[in-house]
């Protein structure tokens, strides 16, 4: 697929125009951009950066059999001479691309982009509680009839009492001439009570020894283990994230300390700017850590963003990489001519 690269004159300064021959302009415009051999390989809005992003054209338009996207200079002010490589997902279309030297680079101020505000987190509803299944109704218990009696006419019991008293009195008198005339038992001595044996109290169990106390490690520590992902969102504040970047940084971890400094700088934190401006800044650069060769434009934009949000420790990095862009000028380098014009005056 040829691919063709030149300057929009149609348009105010830093646009420029990508032309695809033989294609029809697609449903969805949307495009990528990658440079191989970086770990922030991929272009977005705000510059090279790690995680993929699809961007969108300026314009999009057919030209006889050819599509033209049109690239703003929010994007082309990133694009260095050099090859590339050119995605359009809507087209399944992957092919190279080569940045010419020729394209004109706006060294104005931008309008800030907008900002998307986060979607809150809304807790999830509690599953509704079954209401109780209603008490069966309660049954009255039959009633029981009263059977009613009548009392019948009572009878004359004169000759069953004078039975009875004669009776009573002949039990009386052979209970008194037994009582009278038997010999009386002789009482049973009661036998002596057995003392209570001695209570001994028993013997009390050791008590267990206390069981070991374990500290928690601290988060900084256990953060060492954790993906990215949970590491951002266990995270204090972006402070801290800082910080867990420092320490990969410290182990050999490089392109996970890119993408936490970035995070941190995201989410406003200034020292975290001026980290990332040391790896790209050409003054002490070390290939491998973790980009391949340095970016003086990029080191110039995080260091202006690092002052601006208070971090003193950016001011004698900024003011070297300054000197270091003026020589470059003097040399003939437009790059570094235009970096001074954008992010000095």
């Amino acid at each position: 697929m040829n691919l063709r690269v030149e300057n929009d004159r149609r348009l105010s300064l830093g646009h420029a125009r990508i032309t695809i021959a033989g294609l029809q302009v697609p449903a969805d415009g949307g495009f990528r951009i990658m440079r191989e051999g970086y770990a922030a390989a991929n272009l977005g809005r705000r510059g090279w950066q790690v995680q993929e992003e699809k961007l969108t054209p300026v314009e999009i338009r057919q030209e006889g059999a050819d599509t033209v996207l049109v690239l703003g200079p929010r994007l082309t002010r990133h694009l260095e001479p050099g090859p590339l490589v050119f995605l359009l997902p809507a087209t399944g279309l992957e092919t190279s691309l080569f940045w010419p030297d020729d394209i004109d680079v706006f060294d104005g101020d931008l309008p800030p982009e907008p900002v998307m505000p986060r979607e809150p987190e809304v807790a999830p509803k509690p599953p509704p509680i079954a209401a109780a299944p209603p008490a069966p109704p309660t049954t009255p218990a039959p009633r029981e009839d009263v059977a009613v009696t009548t009392a019948e006419p009572s009878q004359s019991r004169t000759p069953l009492l004078a039975g009875i008293g004669l009776l009573l009195l002949a039990v009386i008198g052979g209970a008194a001439w037994w009582f009278t005339s038997a010999p009386q038992p002789a009482p049973i001595a009661a036998p002596a009570p057995t003392p209570p044996a001695p209570q001994v109290p028993a013997p009390t169990p050791p008590a267990p020894p206390p069981a070991p106390v374990t500290a928690e490690r601290p988060w900084l520590e256990r953060s060492d283990g954790m993906s990215l992902r949970d590491l951002v969102q266990s995270a204090s504040d972006a402070a801290a994230i800082h910080a867990a970047a420092l320490r990969r940084q410290a182990a050999g971890r490089h392109d996970d300390a890119l993408v936490l400094f970035e995070e941190a700088g995201e989410r406003g934190h200034a020292p975290a700017l001026t980290a990332v401006a040391r790896l790209y800044d050409p003054i002490g650069f070390v290939a491998g850590r973790p980009f391949r060769a340095p970016d003086p434009r990029a080191a110039a934009r995080y260091y202006r963003d690092a002052v601006q949000k208070g971090d003193a420790a950016a001011a004698a990095p900024r003011a070297a990489l300054k000197t270091w862009l003026e020589e470059q000028a003097r040399a003939g380098n437009g790059t570094a001519e235009s970096a001074l014009k954008e992010f000095w005056q």
